[in-house]
């Protein structure tokens, strides 16, 4: 097995926060899709 060496902490940081980034823009693209449906269904009716 391989040691894993220590992350900076900037560098944590910013992984941290592109990981956050990343998790809203898959959240508002599934936010968009419901709304969208729902949309579509009251629009049908």
């Amino acid at each position: 097995m391989t040691a894993q060496s220590p992350v900076p902490q900037d560098q944590m940081a910013a992984r941290r926060a592109s990981a956050r980034r990343t998790a809203l823009l898959f959240a508002a693209i599934a936010f968009a899709v419901y709304a969208g449906f729902i949309v579509l269904n009251a629009v049908a009716q």
